[in-house]
């Protein structure tokens, strides 16, 4: 099918969607972006397009990357950054979508999601904890069993989020399927394993909807799967979320108050001929764990953390990693030993008994020990390596842990992302930053010539102010903090006539110091982040302005991002400090270092570009339907009095700001 019959086709299918939603809104935006995504999916190439909020990106991509997919017979692989988008796309989106291609006469087009292995049930551990007297665990667990009865029932699929009810991730680890704990093809529940038949799904689907994590995981260490075809079309939505999604997906890490020693002691009495092997191996393990974390907790001090400078480790402590290593791979020998031998003894057997259920269960007990320490192993060989990446200790209420983190996204993508996506939109409400595209592109080790979009806004932004107060400071000086709870006080709380308003904070020291501040017969109308969870308190802040009262959101970063508040649900936005990324953050801290000792402006290329994206994107809340109005007010004067401000200011839709 050459460009033009696409080209046709799309027309088509896009006056049938107009017949079935009277109110879809034909924007020039969108039609730019279909029209360029067409090109890049025919050119079979990798390109940029930023899509403000209101374009309607979802349905600008899914309608030409459809069209090619079905017209070349190749795979139309969508990523999103959040669950929810994902589930938004699959269930609401895609099946909209479809029906209008059926009614132009393309039918069976198959849908799939691909979600993390993690995200599935394993059956036999299921069965286990519920359906025996099984040796690892004694204690009767009645929401186990609820889950045990409606999977055998039919009444869930087996992926955890479809429970009705929650579950904690405690809870989940004991019965969901990880690579290591798999039996794969040789175990007797395979054929109604929620993951294998997902993987089926996925083999015989059109469309597959994923998510960054799970798709940047498998392309790192499974590239030849199903999810990395080169001859599929991939579309990366939320695509500003790639560089960390990048260098989260290399990250390692060591708690050492998790060591799995009851898993391994219970794992014992199943590995006869190798018990004394792993008896030792244990307490050399012990030992040199012990060690490891002592020293971890002897550099920390006091501290809650401690950054390694350039991300280079002290000799020391990078021996006992590397002895630590050893113990582990001594002891991963011995289990694997014990776990071969089990795999031997099902050959020929009868499946089914109750010696074979126990037999079965040990062996996933032994994966599951074998995945925590061969990744305790990873994490002990990159930290005490010589790969250039981000190095840390840290404590948290359970002990102290060993952290490493590649730091380099463009690495990364070189080597795992770019040889198998060839062509590829990726696509977001906010990509540019400082009015261009080049961080984007340098961040994901993208050549300068990518074909990249930036599409104006579909609103009237002259509806919307940004404003620095006269009388604000710059953040920083001593004033500054006693100037937010003025500010907030006077134009979130006592503003009557906005009745939502989002105030953000990049601290949450002064986001309760704020909050303390205020009198406590006026605190009932702040819903505070950190007292709710994230859905919950927009859901509480919707109900309230709907019953005609005020509700004034105090968030921190995630608010910045993914909030939909049309209306009077938010016509004023309060942005306390200019978001530049904590100095705290290793990853960031150790890039800064390496490109400032390479004679490069640190600020320039890595901080300025995060903070002026973040302010974007916290914009970016108020305006989100056609219509809406309300003021943005900057309580930091550097948006102004620093040459930097006006850079920030080209991330956004605003060309002036007001005082």
């Amino acid at each position: 099918m050459s460009l033009s019959d696409k080209k046709t086709m799309l027309v088509r299918v896009h006056d049938q969607l107009a017949i079935s939603d009277r109110e879809l809104r034909v924007r020039p935006q969108q039609r730019q972006m279909m029209g360029r995504a067409l090109s890049l999916f025919e050119a079979r190439r990798v390109g940029i397009v930023e899509a403000p909020t209101g374009t309607g990106k979802s349905l600008g991509y899914l309608l030409p990357g459809l069209i090619t997919a079905l017209s070349e017979q190749r795979k139309l692989i969508v990523s999103t950054a959040t669950a929810s988008l994902q589930d938004q796309l699959a269930n609401i989106d895609l099946p909209w979508l479809l029906q209008a291609f059926e009614a132009c006469g393309y039918s069976q087009i198959s849908c799939a999601m691909a979600k993390g292995r993690e995200r599935h049930v394993c059956p036999i551990k299921l069965q286990a904890l519920t359906g025996t007297n099984d040796m690892f665990e004694q204690d009767e667990d009645r929401q186990l069993e609820s889950m045990a009865i409606a999977f055998d029932a039919g009444k869930w699929s087996g992926l955890r989020d479809d429970l009705v009810d929650p579950v904690s991730n405690t809870q989940w680890a004991r019965v969901s399927n990880t690579s290591a704990s798999c039996s794969g093809k040789s175990c007797p529940e395979v054929e109604g394993c929620p993951y294998y038949m997902a993987q089926e799904r996925l083999k015989q689907a059109d469309v597959i909807i994923t998510n960054h994590d799970y798709l940047l995981t498998t392309l790192a260490r499974r590239p030849q799967s199903i999810l990395g075809d080169p001859e599929a079309i991939y579309v990366f939505d939320e695509a500003h979320h790639l560089n960390a999604k990048l260098t989260s997906a290399f990250a390692r890490k060591i708690e050492f108050a998790k060591l799995p020693l009851e898993l391994i002691k219970g794992i014992l009495p199943f590995c006869s001929a190798q018990r004394a092997k792993l008896e030792s191996g244990l307490q050399i393990l012990i030992g040199q764990w012990s060690s490891t974390e002592h020293a971890v907790a002897t550099l920390l001090g006091e501290e809650h953390q401690f950054r390694f400078p350039m991300g280079t480790a002290e000799p020391v402590l990078k021996q006992l990693c590397l002895d630590l290593g050893g113990a582990l791979l001594m002891l991963i020998d011995a289990l694997q030993e014990g776990k071969d031998a089990i795999q031997s003894s099902f050959k020929g057997s009868r499946r089914g008994g109750a010696q074979d259920i126990l037999l079965q269960v040990a062996q996933t007990r032994i994966g599951q020990a074998l995945g925590e320490l061969r990744q305790a192993h990873e994490t002990v060989t990159e930290f005490a390596g010589d790969e250039t990446m981000a190095r840390w200790l840290k404590r948290s209420s359970e002990g102290v842990m060993l952290c490493a983190c590649p730091f380099d996204a463009a690495v990364k993508a070189r080597q795992h992302l770019w040889p198998i996506v060839k062509c590829a939109l990726l696509t977001s409400a906010t990509i540019t930053s400082l009015g261009a595209f080049d961080p984007v592109l340098r961040e994901l080790g993208l050549p300068k010539d990518t074909p990249c979009l930036k599409l104006s806004s579909p609103f009237d932004m002259s509806r919307v102010r940004l404003v620095v107060p006269k009388s604000a400071v710059e953040a920083g000086e001593k004033l500054h903090p006693r100037l937010v709870k003025a500010f907030v006080m006077d134009k979130a709380m006592r503003a009557m006539e906005h009745v939502g308003v989002l105030v953000y904070f990049t601290s949450r020291r002064l986001m309760m110091d704020v909050f303390d501040a205020i009198a406590p017969d006026e605190r009932t109308s702040v819903l505070l982040q950190g007292q709710w969870q994230p859905s919950a308190l927009l859901v509480e802040h919707r109900r309230r302005i709907d019953a005609g009262l005020r509700s004034i959101i105090f968030g921190l970063d995630s608010m910045g991002e993914g909030v939909d508040l049309p209306g009077a649900y938010c016509t004023r936005v309060v942005i306390t400090r200019l978001p530049f990324p904590s100095p705290d953050d290793p990853v960031i801290a150790t890039h800064g270092e390496h490109l400032t000792e390479k004679g490069l402006d640190a600020f320039g290329l890595l901080t300025l570009p995060k903070a002026g994206l973040k302010l974007a994107q916290v914009c970016g809340r108020l305006m989100r339907r056609e219509g809406d109005s309300g003021d943005i007010l900057v309580l930091d004067r550097r948006l102004v009095s620093k040459r930097y401000g006006r850079r920030m200011l080209k991330s956004t839709q605003f060309t002036e700001v007001l005082s």
